[in-house]
Parts: structure tokens; C-alpha cells; sequence
């Protein structure tokens, strides 16, 4: 029975001895694994540093103050970081980054610097384009942004004056990020990689090397950093280049719809089975939408075959197409599903006329604050537009604007007078809201935002 028993531990022991050695041997492989995964990373990350550094640029600026302004003749200098577009010394970066730039210094990663030429601008997307007359250029590789994937891996990458390149790495944590209040696009690719200001017009890159972003500023310039940093898709980017070199400006395609957020009330009503799409509210006569057939009360929720998330997905949609192009679209009409086809025109929305017209659709009057307004209403020493009359129920009185308010600032510009104003609206697109910044009689301010009716 002795015998028996010891025979009995003595197998267990062996047993024991040998799932031990298979754990030490599975928790070895493990950290192997783990370790040649680590491994392989940071050669691809290495990797992409190497391929990335000849197409990323530095960038900076130098103005001087106009005279009979404080500090005349001061040289007041800014940068920022760009990327290679081409062969031929074309330059992508942010357009506030060269904002109010007397002079345009591009300096290469080997060293050479040259005097750059604006080819052109794009308030909307905060594009710039630059170009240089230097040789053996490297161009950066480009991806496709529409194929972007939550959780997908990216690097930030910019070339701060004196830091030579610089690299942060992070996800895409959200696509389509909207509602921010920087330009009127509002379609961002978000990523938590942390982009420093001086980073700003750089390459946002996918793990193959490839830009899938322009690197942008992000909500009003916050002090510190949130988790959250702001790329302009590069299928917006690629576009926005190609017009600016060829054509000087922007073309965007127009549907000739007015349409609303699809809401939870509005799917119940509708009898949707979800909220996706836009809804359709009034259609502009001889437009692409007319032409197709589209009809009040219609939900439109595929565009090129491209499922519609919200408004201003379509909206985005929409001003990527190509002028001219054919393209088909689904609709929500009493319940079926429908398919309509047209080609798309090319947004006319520029037209100054047509925007001081549309201010007036606001339903805001307004005058130049005189020296006995200000002494009257109390705002001495102050400069602005007085507002002096609001259309009951238009955007304004539904804003909140009040007879006496005084306009300080539209989107974040000083307005001292009406030319001023006009000159702040020519720079917004009918479709975007509208940031006001207002002084009260009663010595308070505050924002106000006026809503315009969504075009698309």
C-alpha cells in the first residue's frame, strides 16, 4: 500500500514537472511573440519616419506691421509645416498658417531653402497651396481617406523650425467630426495623436506611408490638449489642389436642395426606420435636383452608392463631385425606396451680390456706431456695427439678437464697420452658420450663432 501510494506522488510529481516545463515554454513563446509584434512596429513606424522625411516640409512667415500702427516696421513671423505635392515644387499646407504672410520661407529636409509663391487659398478647407522652383523634389505618396477605419493606426508627422522632423502616433477615433467651428468644412478626420501648432499643415500618414490627412487646428485654438486633434480628409485636400492649381479657386458641386437633419421625431413621423440621410425641404427651381425629380419630403440617404450618415455627409458629398458628373441617388418617398440620376452643377455661392442679400435674409439692420450712438448706448471707446432693427421670428430674433447689441466680431474677425461686415460674410458659405460675437448695453457679451437654411 506504501509502495502503491509512492507511486502514485511520484507520477503526480513527474506530471506537475512537466506541465510546468510546457508553461515556462508557452509563457516564453508568448513573450516572444509579443516581443517580435513590438519588434516588427517600430521598424514599421522607423520605416514610415524614413519615407515621410524628404516630402515634409517646414514653413514660415514673416509680415511687417503697416506704419502709424504700434511696433511699425516690427517683423512679426509665424510657421508651420507643409507637404511636397508634386515634382514641380507645389505645396499643400493650412491657409491660416500662411495668413497675413508678407514673406514665404520653405525650408527642405536637407537643408535648402526657398522663397515660396501663393498659388492659392481656400477658406472653407484651410488649404493653402504654395509653390517653389527647386529640383529633385521627393512627393509625398497619397491614400484614400474615404477608406479610413476606426481604430486604424496613423502617425502625425511636421517639421518644427530648428526640431528637424517630428512624430506622434495615435488612431482614428472618429470620422466626420462636424459642429466644430473652425472653417466651413466640417467633415474632420479626429485622431488622438497630439499635433502641436507647429505641426499644422503636415501630413497626418496611414501605416503604409501614405497621406490620408492634412493636419489642422483644432476648436478656437484651446490652450492644452484634450485627447482630440483635427485632419482634413485627403480626398478633400487632393481635390481643393487640383482646382487651386488649375483653376486659381475651388469648384463645388451643388444638388439645389434645401434640406434638415433627419431627427427622432421626424423618423417616427416619416415612418423611417432609422435617422441616416437628409430630409428634403424645398427644391431650387432648374437645379440637379429638379432635374432628377426630387420632391419635397423626400429623404435622400445614398449618394454614388455611398451610404448618407447625416447632413452634412451629404453636403460633403456633394461638393467633392466632379462638375458635370453624372450620379445616382436613393430616396425615401412614402415609403420606397427610389432611385433618381442627374449631373451635378457647379455651386455659384461666391457671388457677392447674392451673400449682402442674404444678409438681409437674416433679417438684422444695421448701422455704423456714430460717436453720439456710443455716448448714448454706452459704448464708449467701443467700435462696431449697432444693430438698430430685428425681423420678428427671422434667424436673427431667433438668435437672440436684440435692437442696441453692438457686432464686435463675425467668425472670430473684429468688424468696426459695415464694409467690414460685408467683407466677413463674403468669406462664409450660405450653408454654414454664422459666429457672432456682440456687447450689450447693460455691459455684458456673448456669442450668438445665426442659422442659415442648410443648401446643399
Amino acid at each position: 500500500m506504501q509502495r502503491k501510494s509512492t507511486s502514485i506522488w511520484s507520477s503526480l510529481r513527474y506530471c506537475l514537472h512537466y506541465v510546468a516545463i510546457i508553461n515556462i515554454f508557452l509563457i516564453t513563446d508568448s513573450y516572444s511573440s509579443e516581443g517580435f509584434a513590438n519588434k516588427a512596429l517600430s521598424e514599421t513606424f522607423v520605416s514610415i519616419a524614413k519615407k515621410t522625411k524628404a516630402p515634409v516640409v517646414n514653413i514660415r512667415t514673416t509680415r511687417v506691421l503697416e506704419k502709424n500702427t504700434p511696433n511699425s516696421g516690427f517683423r512679426i513671423k509665424g510657421q508651420g509645416s507643409g507637404v511636397i505635392y508634386n515634382n514641380v515644387g507645389h505645396i499643400i499646407t493650412n491657409k491660416h498658417v500662411i495668413k497675413d504672410a508678407g514673406e514665404i520661407i520653405v525650408s527642405l529636409y536637407d537643408g535648402r531653402e526657398f522663397k515660396a509663391e501663393l498659388v492659392g487659398t481656400d477658406e472653407r478647407s484651410d488649404i493653402a497651396v504654395l509653390k517653389i522652383n527647386a529640383e529633385n523634389l521627393t512627393p509625398a505618396g497619397f491614400g484614400n481617406s474615404d477608406s479610413l477605419e476606426l481604430g486604424e493606426i496613423v502617425l502625425a508627422i511636421g517639421s518644427p523650425l530648428g526640431l528637424g522632423q517630428t512624430i506622434t502616433s495615435g488612431i482614428i477615433s472618429a470620422k466626420g467630426t462636424s459642429n466644430v467651428q473652425i472653417t466651413g468644412f466640417e467633415d474632420f478626420v479626429q485622431t488622438d495623436a497630439i499635433i502641436n501648432p507647429d505641426c499644422y499643415g503636415g501630413p497626418l500618414v496611414n501605416m503604409n506611408g501614405e497621406v490620408v490627412g492634412i493636419s489642422t487646428m483644432p476648436t478656437t485654438q484651446a490652450d492644452g490638449y484634450y485627447g482630440i486633434s483635427l485632419a482634413i480628409p485627403v480626398n478633400v485636400v487632393r481635390k481643393t489642389t487640383e482646382d487651386l492649381i488649375k483653376y486659381g479657386r475651388v469648384t463645388r458641386g451643388w444638388l439645389g436642395v434645401t434640406a434638415q437633419p433627419v431627427t427622432a421625431q421626424l423618423k417616427e413621423a416619416l415612418g423611417l426606420k432609422n435617422n441616416f440621410g437628409g430630409l428634403v425641404s424645398g427644391i431650387e427651381p432648374g437645379s440637379p435636383a429638379a432635374n432628377a425629380g426630387i420632391k419635397s419630403g423626400d429623404v435622400i440617404i445614398k449618394y454614388n452608392g455611398e451610404k448618407i450618415k447625416d447632413l452634412l455627409h451629404l453636403r460633403s458629398l456633394v461638393a467633392r463631385t466632379v462638375i458635370n458628373e453624372e450620379v445616382e441617388m436613393a430616396v425615401i418617398r412614402d415609403g420606397k425606396e427610389l432611385t433618381l440620376n442627374t449631373t451635378i452643377f457647379e455651386s455659384s455661392k461666391t457671388d457677392a451680390g447674392s451673400k449682402k442679400d442674404r444678409f438681409k435674409d437674416l433679417g438684422l439692420v444695421v448701422q455704423n456706431l456714430t460717436g453720439k450712438q456710443a455716448f448714448k448706448l454706452g459704448y464708449e471707446d467701443e467700435k462696431g456695427v449697432i444693430v438698430t432693427d430685428v425681423q420678428q421670428g427671422s434667424p436673427a430674433s431667433k438668435a437672440g439678437l436684440k435692437e442696441g447689441d453692438l457686432i464686435i466680431e463675425i467668425q472670430h474677425e473684429p468688424v468696426t464697420d459695415i464694409d467690414e461686415l460685408y467683407q466677413a460674410i463674403l468669406k462664409i458659405e450660405n450653408e454654414e452658420d454664422i459666429l457672432i460675437f456682440i456687447k450689450r448695453q447693460d455691459k455684458t457679451s456673448k456669442f450668438i450663432v445665426l442659422k442659415q437654411k442648410k443648401d446643399v
